[in-house]
């Protein structure tokens, strides 16, 4: 296994001599591939045991990645790429960005690698004037100080933001019943932040009680994602408080209750259940489907958002376009297949995307709710 996964990383390994043209790039994929550490790969029986060891973390990404190179064979684009296994050794880290012959010519660094390295390559990235992008990394500091970093996943205080649009034009119309538990996390601190400074009243509680008020509606956020918790959660949301016919409750749940197996469908068929995502795949969307139909003949396997199979499609293809578009957003045509991007560059920094994906489950499907 180490073997083939080392031949695919040098089998797509251009390094080049001279000077690119204009209509050239270069990426440099730092990838978590684990290629010296040992795995049991025979007690492996779904996908989700796949992706959860280590060797397979990103390979769906980079699978991902492989088919939107593809896109590229027949057009007059020539794109140079460099694979490398970056783990947590800073000293295997440097060795790679202190090769000259190697990081010569490199346009694009995309980095879906432990967050402890990536202050080196942003600093590097900066210091050679290199774009690196950060897929996954929820780090606001990455951003700060270093216009050379695209940050994809979106600040917590874009969910307030949007709850606010889509629902609070009259704060007055709503019980606002922040939900959350002894741990005070960084999304529940940016909901009481905005909610302050934009005076909303809210109400913060540990064990949830509805207010029957037929003037208001509830909207209950809820900010807890321990299976035992969220089971006994649901159980209030459910009781026939939550189904009254005279007051309309709005529910937000952390996405993680959706993967609790012991929920059944009187969760699921809540009448106003939403959930925040950073990623979203719009399964009636053509592209999509094409891009399932690629994954499935190349690899002989469904395309994963768990995996990040359709993000690494969409950040390759996203900024190789972006790369030959002068990186001017508004020319960038590709439209991702999981993300939204709306770029903010933050004072003296990098670019943070800051559009939040806001999902409602309605019969038993998925639908994205969005006024822009």
């Amino acid at each position: 296994m180490k073997k083939k996964l080392l031949a695919i990383i040098i089998s797509l390994t251009c390094l080049l001599a001279n000077a690119q043209s204009n209509n050239e790039v270069t990426i440099l994929y730092l990838l978590p591939f684990h290629l010296n550490e040992e795995s049991n790969y025979a007690s492996l029986r779904t996908s989700t045991e796949i992706n959860r060891v280590k060797q397979f973390e990103m390979m769906g990404f980079w699978l991902g990645a492989k088919l939107a190179l593809q896109e590229y064979e027949h057009t007059d684009k020539e794109i140079n790429v460099i694979v490398r296994d970056a783990v947590t050794s800073i000293r295997s880290l440097n060795a790679i960005l202190e090769d000259n012959n190697l990081m010569e010519n490199v346009d694009i660094i995309i980095g879906p690698f432990y967050g402890s390295l990536f202050p080196i390559a942003a600093k590097f990235a900066k210091e050679n004037n290199i774009i690196i992008v950060n897929p996954f990394s929820t780090r606001f500091d990455f951003v700060e100080n270093n216009p050379y970093v695209y940050k994809l996943t979106p600040p917590f205080v874009s969910r307030p933001e949007t709850i606010a649009e889509i629902f609070l034009a009259d704060p007055n119309e709503y019980n606002i019943i922040l939900w959350g538990d002894s741990i005070s996390t960084p999304e529940l601190q940016a909901y009481k932040a905005y909610f302050r400074e934009h005076n909303i009243n809210f109400r913060e509680v540990r064990y949830l009680s509805i207010p029957q008020n037929a003037k208001r509606k509830n909207l209950i956020i809820a900010f807890f994602d321990e299976p035992t918790r969220v089971i006994h959660g649901v159980h209030s949301l459910i009781n026939k408080d939550i189904r009254s016919t005279e007051v309309q409750n709005i529910v937000v749940v952390p996405e993680q209750w959706l993967s609790v197996s012991e929920l059944t469908k009187d969760f699921f068929n809540l009448p106003n259940l939403y959930f925040f995502t950073n990623y979203f795949v719009d399964e009636n969307n053509e592209a999509a489907q094409q891009f399932q139909s690629d994954h499935i003949f190349y690899y002989e396997a469904p395309a994963e958002l768990a995996a990040y199979s359709y993000q690494g499609y969409d950040i390759t293809r996203y900024f190789i376009d972006l790369y030959f578009s002068d990186f001017e957003h508004d020319k960038v045509q590709f439209q991702p297949l999981s993300y939204k991007l709306q770029w903010k560059q933050i004072l003296n920094g990098g670019f943070e995307n800051v559009k939040a994906r806001f999902i409602r489950v309605r019969n038993l499907e998925l639908e994205e709710v969005d006024k822009s």
